[in-house]
């Protein structure tokens, strides 16, 4: 009688331990994840702000509780990668270095994207940041192309800024490095924030500093820099925008005349595009609630998020499939972008 009731709760026991293992794989099928680590950036940013805005929606239709932490487009992937987060934010630039194993940025003896990733899709297509070079007003530099050659002092970031990478690769297509600077007698320094860029310029202490902004809101440093010394945003060369977007899954965009007073007329820049990312393996239920909450409640993420969601449909989610080299998109993304008609 004993070893019947003992083979019993042996059969019990091994029924639970089957039914756990087998309701936690990933993929089709498998149960929702009701709780997310999302990456997104420092508190203040549109990214932030992105982040707290979907929190809200995933509690209220998903029934998901998220969690939203700070971070940096390059540190989001990683995390993402190394299974320390469910979600993050990164831009459309670092795409093609994620892809290939292109290093980006070396910090230390790390060596950032030196692999390929592999566990990381991409979710779906967000707002625009654009890059910018601002000089004074009355600066006699007019376009990118006219600082070849000149003793300037300009103003970039540290590694693994994307207002670092971006515009080096902007510089570089317009025939411009930091030894071609430095030859000519000019100088590049670092500053840990924009604002302490937007403060040298302010103050007459350099000739140009890299620049990301919105284009379909002020910035806050920006209105406080054109309060001391109105600001002028240098034109781009057609021919080096075409070599940038051979390389890079960048747009161009148009920052409009009166955005801020300073500009004075519409100028095309080079933007990124930010994208939010999961991991490789998240459930295909739980992409599908996501892209179907995200969709149901643009008003919110355009109130809360970016007013630049205002409108946003699954085509334009969906608007940097298939272009160029990229991480792909989650597979449960693709059926879902497929089944709206966004994508062939």
């Amino acid at each position: 009688m004993k070893k019947k009731r003992s083979r019993i709760i042996l059969l019990i026991c091994v029924f639970a331990l089957v039914s756990l293992v087998a309701g936690c794989g990933g993929g089709e099928g498998s149960a929702q994840l009701q709780n997310l680590k999302f990456l997104s950036g420092p508190t203040g940013t549109t990214w932030y702000s992105q982040a707290s805005a979907f929190a809200g929606i995933a509690s209220k239709d998903m029934g998901t509780t998220v969690d939203v932490l700070t971070g940096s487009a390059i540190s989001n992937v990683i995390q993402v990668e190394n299974g320390k987060a469910d979600m993050g934010l990164t831009f459309a630039s670092y795409l093609p270095a994620m892809a290939n194993g292109e290093v980006v940025a070396e910090i230390g003896d790390k060596a950032y994207f030196s692999e390929p990733v592999k566990n990381v899709n991409t979710l779906f297509n967000s707002t625009t940041a654009a890059y910018v070079f601002l000089v004074s007003a009355d600066s006699p530099y007019q376009t990118v192309s006219d600082l070849k050659d000149q003793p300037i002092k300009y103003v970039t970031y540290p590694v693994g800024f994307t207002a670092r990478f971006v515009p080096e690769q902007i510089l570089a297509a317009h025939g411009i490095t930091y030894d071609n600077i430095e030859a000519a007698g000019g100088k590049v320094d670092i500053v840990g924030k924009y604002k302490e860029a937007c403060d040298l310029l302010a103050k007459g202490q350099t000739d140009v500093i890299a620049y990301t902004m919105a284009v379909n809101a002020q910035s806050a440093a920006l209105a406080e820099l054109e309060s001391q010394n109105e600001f002028r945003i240098l034109k781009l060369d057609q021919d080096a925008v075409e070599k940038v977007t051979k390389e890079l899954p960048l747009v161009v965009a148009t920052v409009p005349k009166g955005l801020h007073t300073s500009i004075k007329e519409d100028v095309d820049v080079m933007a990124d595009i930010t994208t939010w990312v999961v991991r490789a393996d998240m459930p295909d239920e739980t992409v599908t609630k996501i892209l179907d909450a995200v969709i149901a409640n643009m008003d919110t993420m355009a109130q809360v998020g970016n007013s630049e969601f205002k409108g946003f449909t699954a085509k334009e989610l969906s608007r940097l499939y298939g272009k160029g080299s990229q991480i792909p998109f989650h597979p449960a993304a693709v059926e879902y972008f497929k089944e709206k008609g966004a994508i062939q």
